[in-house]
């Protein structure tokens, strides 16, 4: 009798044993709790839609994050319907506690207000704020300069900006002259035909950065 109480006893210990040793996988559970295919977020002010937030596939969590694994597109509206910029990226991770967009893997963030182009790998979007900064290194390209550095302060809709850590800026107009000259000076005397040719070339042409609507084009020098 002894030992059938012992049995029992030790098979009672075992089974919660077990018990609790599958609560606690269940609870230690992290994983997406849902899983959408393209997805279409809208952030709207005053009954006007001022930011759409594209992605193909979403996972969402029990916490509230938002994971976006494949790529990230996100369009800023101005007030009047005008789209005022564009991000892109890779993959993203929305955090709901601090209520912040955090974008990976070849970002661009592209300016129509002042058109200009922003690229980097990561890049950190606050909503509430209307800010986007990041810490990594950037390259920021517009129709007559190119700015490089790490760290980036600038408005949602890139109508300006800060670089944190300047390293280097290239004036595009300049290096078209320099290289004008280097190709005018030499052999000038060789004969004044040649002279008028070369004084007359077309510069090549320039990008434009254009709205999202137009289409793109190149004009001259």
């Amino acid at each position: 009798m002894k030992n059938l109480i012992l049995f029992i006893f030790v098979s009672f210990v075992f089974a919660c044993s077990s018990d609790l040793e599958e609560k606690k996988k269940f609870e230690a559970y992290t994983g997406p709790i849902m899983e959408v295919d393209t997805v279409k977020i809208l952030y709207s002010d005053s009954a006007k839609v001022r930011v759409i937030v594209n992605a193909s596939k979403q996972y969402e969590f029990e916490n509230g994050d938002r994971e976006f694994p494949n790529d990230i597109y996100i369009e800023f509206y101005e007030p009047d319907g005008k789209m005022s910029s564009t991000l892109e990226a890779n993959s993203a991770y929305y955090t709901k506690e601090t209520d912040i967009y955090k974008a990976e893997g070849d970002v661009e963030v592209i300016g129509y207000i002042e058109p200009r182009k922003l690229n980097s790998e990561e890049l950190y979007w606050e909503p509430q704020k209307e800010e986007i900064y990041t810490e990594t290194f950037v390259r920021i390209q517009s129709e007559d300069q190119i700015s490089t550095g790490t760290g980036l302060r600038a408005k949602q809709d890139f109508s300006s900006y800060r670089i944190l850590n300047p390293s280097g800026t290239i004036y595009l107009d300049e290096q078209d002259n320099t290289s004008d000259k280097k190709q005018d000076s030499p052999q000038k005397s060789i004969n004044s035909e040649k002279a008028n040719t070369d004084s007359s070339k077309i510069k090549p042409a320039k990008k434009i950065i254009n709205g999202p609507n137009e289409p793109q084009k190149e004009a001259n020098k």
